[in-house]
């Protein structure tokens, strides 16, 4: 395990953030008014009951302090997962985090710290996303590491999960911004991706090793997530999703918020098209985004720009009579003039070459 601020005082961080009853405000009065979490853990029940703001209970819960086998766990479980913390006074704690009106204290983390700091944008969305707001996502991504920034998003099933694909597509760091403990995957099914993100960037949590994905960690993660970047972009969220919540974390901390526009039929781009309606960028690519943060792009940022495959023939005309939206075999072939079982067997082809997404129903649409 890397610990960032000595392996004495990691044991003080961690035993001072498993106190039973200490939360965020807590945590932070008492690192004010003792200047650190030694000086927190020898004070007396008396000394903490001097501090201003604290809870009843909270000094007595402190003067007992954390159970020393869930701190030794916790610490383990960091190390088997090759993982280190960074508090909040330490020299690597990033500058964007700090300025924030709710910092962290402490973040537990694996990969690279140093890309904390980096130049960022947020790619948030729902969980239960479309083929297109994945598809979106996903280019988002890989065009905005292609430019040279962190893509930051929390990870989530969805919309999350093809941001965080996409910028390891395009080459740059990504950072995962966890509900629950760094040595815990969520969802399992991103297990693979996890480890990807670790190599290719960071996974951090404000929560301790081994805690579960309880549906109350995600709305505070979700100022973490904003506080990294310089803009957020929703793509593809419904007026109740917990993206909105970044977005609005987002404007409290001075952050520009973006939006893709979606279907009108889709109660899932509802909560996209209301922020633009509230003055959000309307987002079409990654272009979009950069010109709104100043940054001149060094290639292409929108599909429409991007060289075409070498295809010829009947290949060419099929792949021109695709949409970035399904379309059924069918339909394919009138628009290209081919033969529907010729059409059906270039799809195919077309699919082996990564060029074509096959979805159920004999619908097929641009990859």
């Amino acid at each position: 395990m890397e610990i960032r601020d000595g392996q004495e005082r990691a044991r003080a961080w961690v035993a001072l953030h498993l106190v039973p009853g200490v939360g965020r405000t807590s945590m932070r009065r008492l690192l004010a008014h003792f200047g650190g979490p030694e000086a927190v853990l020898a004070a007396s029940a008396a000394e903490i009951r001097a501090v201003p703001g604290l809870r009843a209970g909270v000094a007595e819960a402190v003067a007992r302090g954390a159970d020393p086998a869930a701190v030794d766990r916790a610490l383990a479980a960091l190390d088997a997962a090759g993982g280190w913390i960074l508090p909040a006074g330490s020299p690597g704690f990033p500058d964007c985090l700090r300025q924030i009106p709710d910092p962290p204290c402490l973040l537990y983390g694996r990969g690279s710290a140093a890309v904390l700091g980096a130049r960022a944008v947020a790619v948030v969305g729902s969980r239960e996303a479309t083929s297109y707001g994945r598809k979106v996502a996903g280019a988002l991504g890989r065009d905005l590491a292609a430019a040279g920034l962190t893509v930051v998003s929390g990870f989530a099933r969805g919309i999350d999960t093809a941001a965080h694909t996409g910028a390891l597509a395009g080459g740059g760091p990504t950072v995962a911004v966890l509900g629950c403990g760094v040595d815990v995957c969520y969802p399992r099914g991103n297990a693979e991706l996890l480890e990807r993100v670790v190599a290719g960037g960071a996974v951090i949590s404000e929560y301790p090793p081994g805690t579960p994905p309880d549906a109350r960690n995600f709305p505070p993660r979700n100022r973490i997530i904003s506080g990294l970047a310089r803009a957020v972009v929703v793509v593809e969220a419904s007026r109740r999703s917990g993206s909105l919540i970044t977005a609005a974390c987002a404007l409290e901390q001075g952050r520009e918020v973006l939006a893709v526009p979606g279907s009108v039929f889709s109660y899932k781009s509802g909560g996209a098209h209301w922020l633009i309606k509230q003055g959000a960028r309307l987002v079409e690519g990654a272009a979009d985004v950069l010109e709104e943060l100043g940054i001149a792009a060094s290639g292409p940022t929108r599909e429409e720009d991007r060289e075409p495959p070498a295809l010829e023939g009947p290949e060419r005309r099929l792949f021109e009579a695709l949409e970035p939206y399904p379309l059924h075999l069918d339909d394919l072939a009138g628009r290209s003039g081919l033969p529907v079982a010729q059409a059906s067997g270039l799809l195919l082809q077309l699919a082996l070459k990564d060029l074509v997404q096959v979805l159920p129903g004999q619908r097929y649409q641009r990859k």
